[in-house]
């Protein structure tokens, strides 16, 4: 296996050196045309002023010129002391006697040919000079618009995705490159990466580069003397606990990247670095805040739970301990009432404990829904008969259609659900108040709708009631019982469900709270 995958790779590596060198034969190739057209032009210029007979000095000038101009549109010194060489010969061969040869009689003119040869090695120089230093103002004025452009873009990032995005655009339209910008976590896998351009950055010998980047935190891949033979350059991204990401750019003009733009990058990873500090910063200020606020939901909830128990248990011991030193005292009816009132305040905490441990497994994720088919108007009247029990001083009302409604659910916890909403409707409307709870098919769904006529609920609470721990303020002379859990734990079960819940007004006052369940396709 590592025989053919070092055949595979070293055959992938002699394909890309030789396209390089195509590439290179090719536009060497197109440069030496353009020489070649220059000296025509100009040397056809200098027979017609040689025809006019214009001093000889013009026309080396003319040749000049020609070189000038030459080491303006070629690139590197080769070229341009190849121009000059031209120059000189096709000054000896067209215009000193004996012409069309390459012989000289006076000899005067080997003075010419090495001052001409010499200034024009002199003039291309500074020619291709003062185009390099004119590219670099330009790169640098590109760089400092790129930088503030980038520094402005950067202040609206919100996560790792955005960063490497807004990173990788801005330097692929600097560079005019494909670029890759990828981040690792701590255990340097993959955190997220994004690509602009249509390179893939996916072959082998870029995917060593880009890893050796990450793990030796120097450059390598195209340029380099690492897997130089990758599409990609690639350099890394560190902060102040080493590499977390890394640059891949690979240039649409198969050019090297240069000094100037690796400066840029330079200037532009710390603009990362720092953004990416701060976006880490404000994650383990979130992480910190939800700390916070579980412990101090926590707190509520123990501070909550302590005083909605000693209240039935504080009615649960004087009644029983009443019934103890009384017992000869009281008659049976009496007997009967206290009873009655233990039985009524043991199921309120029933119902509590059984709301807090459904919202632990809930929130732990272990509740698992025993589903069944049952018949909704039986899951209405179980809920009823129990909240009957303690709620004599409400009437309730309950209205089922003739037909029957099968549903598949967990009739338990509907049940629930349904015995806290009547709950809740107790305890928020005055005694004496109609409570209705309804059941009826809307397309494919199967709804329950629980309504009272209680004061309401104020528009601002509506959007938290379904929170944890929340508890209306509406009417605090009413009895309040509960933890705030109920109606959250509630929308967990029917979500649960595939279903949904709704709380809502409605005139001239009161409260309407209605979820619908899938119905059993028939």
């Amino acid at each position: 296996m590592l025989t053919r995958n070092g055949r595979t790779l070293k055959k992938k590596t002699t394909i890309n050196s030789e396209k390089k060198n195509k590439i290179k034969l090719l536009h060497n190739l197109k440069l030496i045309l353009i020489l070649a057209l220059i000296m025509l032009v100009f040397t056809s210029i200098s027979m017609q002023f040689f025809r006019m007979h214009v001093f000889e000095s013009n026309i080396v000038l003319l040749y000049l010129l020609g070189v000038i101009l030459f080491s303006y549109l070629a690139e590197g010194y080769v070229f341009s002391i190849l121009s000059t060489i031209c120059a000189v010969l096709l000054y000896n061969f067209f215009f000193t006697k004996p012409y069309y040869t390459f012989k000289v009689d006076n000899t005067n003119y080997f003075i010419t040919f090495i001052v001409m040869f010499i200034v024009g090695i002199i003039t291309s120089m500074l020619t291709i000079r003062i185009k390099s230093e004119r590219q670099e103002v330009e790169d640098r004025e590109k760089n400092i618009l790129a930088v503030y452009n980038i520094g402005k873009r950067l202040l609206d990032v919100k996560n790792d995705n955005d960063l490497a995005q807004i990173s990788a655009e801005e330097i692929s339209n600097q560079l005019n490159a494909n670029v890759l910008v990828q981040f690792y976590d701590q255990s340097a896998e993959v955190l997220c990466k994004y690509i602009q351009g249509d390179e893939k950055f996916d072959g082998v010998m870029d995917l060593s580069a880009a890893h050796e980047t990450y793990h030796s935190g120097s450059p390598c891949g195209y340029g380099t003397l690492l897997f130089s033979d990758a599409k990609a350059y690639y350099k890394p991204i560190f902060n102040k606990n080493g590499v977390f990401g890394i640059i891949g750019i690979a240039r649409r003009d198969k050019y090297k990247v240069t000094e100037v733009q690796s400066t840029f990058i330079d200037v532009i990873i710390p603009q990362i670095v720092v953004v990416s500090d701060r976006l880490k910063i404000s994650e383990n200020q979130k992480k910190v805040q939800l700390e916070m606020q579980k412990e101090r939901l926590q707190a509520d909830m123990l501070r909550s739970i302590s005083h909605d128990f000693r209240t039935p248990l504080a009615g649960i011991m004087g009644l029983a301990s009443t019934a103890i030193d009384n017992y000869d005292k009281i008659d049976d009816n009496v007997r009967k009432k206290f009873l009655q009132s233990i039985y009524e305040d043991a199921d309120w905490l029933n119902e509590l404990v059984e709301n807090i441990l459904q919202t632990t497994r809930f929130e732990e994720g272990k509740v698992k829904l025993n589903m069944e088919e049952e018949a909704a108007e039986e899951i209405i009247t179980d809920a009823v008969t129990h909240i009957k029990r303690h709620a004599k001083r409400h009437n309730i009302y309950v209205n089922i259609p003739d037909e029957i409604i099968l549903i598949q659910v967990d009739g338990i916890l509907i049940r629930q659900v349904i015995v806290n909403l009547l709950n809740n409707a107790i305890n928020y409307s005055p005694n004496g108040s109609d409570i209705n709870i309804s059941l009826y098919r809307q397309d494919n769904k199967v709804v329950f709708e629980v309504k009272d006529n209680g004061p309401g609920i104020l528009q601002e609470e509506l959007t938290h009631i379904f929170d944890r721990y929340y508890r209306i303020g509406t009417n605090k002379k009413m009895s309040q019982k509960g933890m705030g859990l109920g109606l959250n734990l509630c929308k967990s079960i029917i979500e649960a469900h595939g279903g949904n819940i709704t709380i809502r007004n409605y005139n001239p006052h009161g409260t309407i709270v209605d979820f619908y369940i899938p119905s059993v396709k028939e």
